[in-house]
C-alpha cells in the first residue's frame, strides 16, 4: 500500500489550509495510507483533520532546531511520498531530506500566486524534483522557469468538499452580500465596500487579517458606515450562505481562487473580477459572473442582470460538478501519485 504524507505549517483558515483538509479527508476515503504533519497544531482548523488520518504535531517553536529537523525526517521517511504544501514548508522538508537523507520521494504542492520572480526556496539545491500548481500558470512557471522536467511537473486545480448546510436557496432576496477573503490588499476589499455603499446593500466581510495596516484602513473606511461588517472569528461559511443573496470578489490577482469553488457548490449567485484558473475555467459557462474592470457601474448594472436569472444557483452547481467533482479532484491526485512513485 502506497504511504503519502501530507505538511503544512499551520492550519490557520485560508485557501491553501482549506485545500489540505479537503484532500487528506478525500484521500482517507481511498486506497493509500494517508498522514498529516503540522509544524504547529495552534491553527483554527487544525480541530476539523479527519480522524482517520494519521496526526503528527512537530510543536516546532523555533525552525533552526535540528532537534525538531530530525524529528520531522525520521516521521518523513515513513512514507513513500511526502506532500508539501506551500513553498517555505518544502524547503524546511527538503533541507531535512539534504541533512539526514531520505528515499522517500518530495513533492511541493504549489499555493502561490502568479508572481514570476524565483525565490530561494526552490532555486539550487532546493529545486523541486517533483511539482503540482494548482493553475497552468504556475507549472508553465515550474517548467520554464525553474526547469524542472514536463513529465515531473503536474496541474491539480482545486476542489472543496460540498456540505448539505452550504446549499443556497434562490428564495433569498435579503439585500445583503458576503465577500468571503483574508484581509490583504490585493483582494481589493475595499472596491467591495464602495460597490455595496452604491447599491445600498449590507455587506459582511469574513476574513482573518493578513495586513494590519490595511484593516486599519478598512476600519477607517467603514467607520461611518453601519451596513458593513468584518467578522474575524468564523471557520466555517458552510450555513451562512442562505443569509445573502449575492457575493462577491473583487480581488486584483489569484491562482485559484478556492472561494469561488464554495460559491459555485452553494449555488450562491457571485460578482467576480475575472482573475485564476477557477474563473478562466467558470466563465466559459457562466460568462455573466465575471467583470474585467473595475468601473462600479458595469458592476452595479451586472449584479441587477443576474438578480433575475431564476435557475442560477441550479447552473452553478451544475458547472461546479462538471468541472470541479471531488471524484475528479481524487481520481487525479492519485494519478499523480503513481506517476511519481512509479
Amino acid at each position: 500500500m502506497m504511504r503519502v504524507l501530507h505538511v503544512i505549517d499551520k492550519l490557520d483558515v485560508g485557501g491553501a489550509e482549506k485545500v489540505f483538509l479537503d484532500l487528506t479527508h478525500l484521500l482517507a476515503n481511498s486506497t493509500i495510507e494517508i498522514g498529516a504533519l503540522l509544524f504547529d497544531d495552534s491553527g483554527a482548523l487544525t480541530s476539523k483533520m479527519d480522524a482517520r488520518v494519521t496526526l503528527y504535531r512537530l510543536k516546532r517553536t523555533n525552525k533552526y532546531s535540528l532537534i525538531k529537523l530530525l524529528a520531522l525526517h525520521k516521521i518523513s521517511s515513513k512514507y513513500d511520498i511526502v506532500h508539501a504544501h506551500m513553498r517555505h514548508v518544502y524547503r524546511y522538508v527538503r533541507l531535512a531530506q539534504l541533512i539526514f537523507g531520505g528515499k522517500y520521494k518530495l513533492v511541493l504542492h504549489d499555493h502561490y500566486g502568479i508572481d514570476q520572480d524565483i525565490p530561494t526556496s526552490v532555486k539550487g539545491i532546493f529545486k523541486p524534483r517533483y511539482y503540482i500548481g494548482v493553475c497552468t500558470s504556475l507549472t508553465d512557471w515550474a517548467k520554464s522557469k525553474l526547469g524542472i522536467p514536463s513529465d515531473n511537473v503536474y496541474t491539480l486545480a482545486n476542489t472543496i468538499i460540498p456540505t448539505a448546510t452550504s446549499k443556497y436557496t434562490s428564495s433569498s432576496r435579503s439585500g445583503n452580500a458576503i465577500m468571503v477573503a483574508n484581509i490583504s490588499r490585493v483582494k481589493n476589499i475595499s472596491f467591495a465596500i464602495d460597490l455595496c455603499g452604491r447599491t445600498s446593500r449590507h455587506l459582511d466581510i469574513y476574513g482573518q487579517s493578513r495586513d494590519e495596516a490595511y484593516r486599519t484602513e478598512l476600519q477607517r473606511q467603514i467607520a461611518n458606515n453601519p451596513k458593513v461588517r468584518i467578522i474575524d472569528d468564523v471557520t466555517d461559511f458552510s450555513g451562512l450562505y442562505n443569509r445573502y443573496d449575492l457575493a462577491i470578489h473583487s480581488s486584483m490577482s489569484e491562482s485559484g481562487p478556492l472561494v469561488l469553488l464554495e460559491y459555485l457548490a452553494a449555488g450562491i449567485p457571485f460578482i467576480a473580477y475575472k482573475t485564476g484558473e477557477v474563473a478562466a475555467t467558470v466563465y466559459n459557462d457562466l460568462p455573466m459572473l465575471f467583470m474585467n474592470s473595475f468601473n462600479i457601474d458595469e458592476w452595479i448594472n451586472k449584479i441587477e442582470e443576474i438578480r433575475v436569472i431564476e435557475d442560477l444557483p441550479e447552473k452553478m452547481r451544475m458547472v461546479f460538478n462538471k468541472y470541479f467533482s471531488t471524484e475528479k479532484y481524487t481520481s487525479e491526485c492519485l494519478r499523480i501519485y503513481e506517476r511519481i512513485d512509479c
